[in-house]
């Protein structure tokens, strides 16, 4: 690792360390610098400055950022749509489960708006858009993004929420067995509101049979 990968380093590990300490509150170049035992300047020189650190933390730390070509890899391509769908979901759980720090700035993204949670969210918009695009369209019975949104949206609220609260609705939000009752509940939507060829054909056969279909309604 070369001086300059080493330095970035102890910053990043900085970032993350403030982050679990203070919250965003407490983030900034003084204290990262601080924590990290560097010069400030670094984090310009490096970062072009906090935003610039925390974008780069949070692509390794998010799912969408960090996984970005998911679906995209051959061998995705040969799972149902909604075994797909389902990794994502359990996926994002075990993301965010494992990281308080990724938990803490989800939370800020709800609440301020600026340079950072913009282009936090432009960049997960565009990488789940990738996602999701595969599979919108591949049948006319369901509004696949949608659906999707809901339960990501489900997802999101009550990991963020079991800060403050132990339970939702009865349902543990502390506790892996709660989690496996939530993880459960998203299987029986899928299972009972899916039509039936998202939960059995392979993505890549899908695809191949809209394509034959728009290129037939195209010759006539």
């Amino acid at each position: 690792m070369s001086r300059r990968e080493n330095t970035e380093r102890k910053l990043l590990n900085a970032l993350e360390e403030q982050i679990n300490e203070t919250g965003m509150v407490g983030v900034g170049v003084n204290a990262v610098a601080k924590r990290a035992g560097v010069s400030k300047e670094l984090i310009y020189r490096y970062f072009d400055g906090m935003p610039g650190l925390l974008l780069a933390w949070m692509q390794e730390q998010d799912f969408w950022t960090a996984r970005a070509g998911l679906i995209r890899d051959e061998e995705s391509s040969q799972q149902t749509p909604a075994v797909l769908i389902l990794s994502m979901l359990h996926a994002q759980i075990e993301a965010l489960a494992g990281s308080e720090s990724l938990r803490e700035i989800r939370r800020w993204e709800l609440i301020e708006q600026n340079e950072v949670t913009e282009q936090l969210a432009q960049r997960r918009e565009k990488a789940a858009r990738s996602f999701i695009d595969r599979v919108d369209g591949l049948t006319q019975e369901l509004d696949v993004p949608a659906v999707v949104s809901i339960m990501l949206a489900g997802v999101l609220y009550m990991m963020l929420r079991s800060r403050t609260e132990s339970h939702f609705l009865g349902v543990s939000l502390r506790t892996n067995a709660g989690w496996q009752r939530l993880y459960a509940a998203l299987e029986q939507i899928i299972d009972a509101g899916f039509p039936e060829n998202l939960r059995t054909q392979a993505l890549a056969d899908l695809e191949r049979v809209k394509g034959e279909e728009y290129f037939d309604g195209s010759r006539q």
